[in-house]
C-alpha cells in the first residue's frame, strides 16, 4: 500500500519532512478492521509526535489519528463492523496512522460516519469529539443539572477541540460556557457555536472575567498551552474547583499555587484508554457512533473550515506548516491518498 511516512523531526517546508513509501497492506486479525482510507484530518499531535522525533528512525513513522473510510476486512473476532461498513476513528498512538492507503483499528475505537457528511467533514470528528466529551464529563465532571448554572471557561475555543466542546457543553450541561478567542473572526465563530460570552486571551482574562460578572469559575478547560496560563488560572478558578490540562507541558509547573483552593487538576490524553486497553476502550467507538445521531438530529455540528485536497507529501507538509501557527479556526481535512 501507499503512505506518507516521517523518519525525522524536520520543519514543515523542509522537502524532505514527508516521504512517500511502499507498505505491506496490514491483515486484520482479531478485532481489527481495516479500513481503506477515504479522508483524514490533522491535529497538534501529529506535528507534536514529528518534531519529538530524535535522530533518524530505521523504520518509517505513519502518522495520522482522524480517519474516515471504509471497512475493507474484518477479524475473526469483530462483533459490530462489517465489510462496506463507512466509519470513523481516531486511532491508536501506539500503531501506524492514517497517512496512508489503508489503516487497521480496534473496533472498540471505532464509530459509524455521521450520514449526510462527506468524508472529509467526518474525518474532523472523532479525535476533538473524544477529546472534548471526555474532558468535560469524565475528567471535570460537569454537571447536567436545572438548578445550577456553573461557569465553565474554555481557553483557546476556537480550534477543534474548543469548538467541539463548547457544543457538548451547550447541549449537555447546564454550564454558562465562557470561551476565550483573540481575533474578530475565531470570538464569532465561537458565538455561533454557543458560547454564552467570548472573551479574549490576548487581554487581561481575570479582569474580563470580572466585566461579566464572574470572580472566578469552578470549571477550566485549557486548550492551549499549560506554562503562560498556569498562574493566571489559579486565581480565576474558584475554591474547590477542577482544571482539566490537555496540553504536555515540559517546563516545570507550581502545583503549590492551587494548594490552598483544593483544587483538582486533570489531564486528558485521548490515546490512554486504547494505550493501556482499560476497561472503558469500548466508551470511544460507542461515542462515536452515538455521535452519528446528534449529527443527524442537528444536535451537534462539524467543524471544518478547510480541505487542503489529497494527501500528498506537498499537501501534509502545508496542513503541518498551518496547524503549527497556532491560529486554528475549526479544524482542516485532506482526501484520501489517490492511486496512479
Amino acid at each position: 500500500m501507499k503512505a506518507i511516512a516521517v523518519y525525522e523531526a524536520l520543519p514543515a517546508n523542509n522537502p524532505n519532512c514527508f516521504v512517500d513509501v511502499e507498505l505491506d497492506t496490514p491483515v486484520p486479525t482479531g478485532r481489527d478492521v481495516l479500513v481503506r482510507i477515504d479522508a483524514i484530518s490533522i491535529n497538534p499531535v501529529d506535528s507534536k509526535e514529528r518534531l519529538d522525533i530524535e535522530g533518524r528512525l530505521d523504520q518509517p513513522l505513519i502518522l495520522g489519528w482522524d480517519t474516515c473510510g471504509e471497512v475493507i476486512s474484518v477479524g475473526e473476532g469483530v462483533q459490530n463492523f462489517k465489510p462496506g461498513d463507512m466509519v470513523i476513528s481516531a486511532g491508536d498512538i501506539t500503531r501506524q496512522g492514517c497517512y496512508a492507503e489503508f489503516q487497521l483499528l480496534d473496533e472498540r475505537i471505532v464509530g459509524h460516519k455521521p450520514e449526510g457528511l462527506s468524508n472529509e467533514e467526518a474525518a474532523t470528528l472523532p479525535l476533538t469529539t473524544l477529546v472534548a466529551w471526555e474532558s468535560l464529563f469524565d475528567r471535570l465532571e460537569i454537571p447536567n443539572d436545572k438548578d445550577i448554572t456553573p461557569a465553565l471557561l474554555i481557553i483557546g475555543a476556537a480550534g477543534g477541540l474548543g469548538s467541539m466542546a463548547i457544543q457538548f457543553a451547550r447541549q449537555f450541561s447546564t454550564c454558562t460556557i465562557i470561551a476565550t478567542a483573540s481575533r474578530p473572526e475565531t470570538q464569532e465563530w465561537c458565538a455561533k457555536l454557543g458560547a454564552h460570552h467570548v472573551i479574549d486571551h490576548s487581554g487581561d482574562l481575570q479582569e474580563q472575567l470580572k466585566t461579566i460578572g464572574y470572580e472566578t469559575v469552578p470549571y477550566i478547560l485549557n486548550c492551549s498551552n499549560n506554562a503562560p496560563y498556569w498562574e493566571m488560572m489559579s486565581k480565576m478558578v474558584s475554591p474547590e474547583g477542577a482544571i482539566c490540562l490537555v496540553a504536555s507541558t515540559k517546563a516545570k509547573l507550581d502545583l503549590d499555587l492551587y494548594m490552598a483552593k483544593s483544587v483538582r487538576i486533570n489531564y486528558e490524553l485521548m490515546f490512554t484508554r486504547s494505550l493501556f486497553g482499560t476497561e472503558k476502550m469500548s466508551l470511544q467507538g460507542d461515542l462515536l457512533t452515538r455521535l452519528s445521531t446528534m449529527i443527524s438530529d442537528g444536535t451537534i455540528r462539524h467543524v471544518m473550515t478547510e480541505n487542503f485536497g489529497p494527501m500528498t507529501t506537498d499537501s501534509l507538509a502545508k496542513a503541518h506548516a498551518h496547524i503549527e501557527k497556532g491560529r486554528m479556526l475549526g479544524k482542516l481535512a485532506l482526501s484520501g491518498i489517490r492511486k496512479n
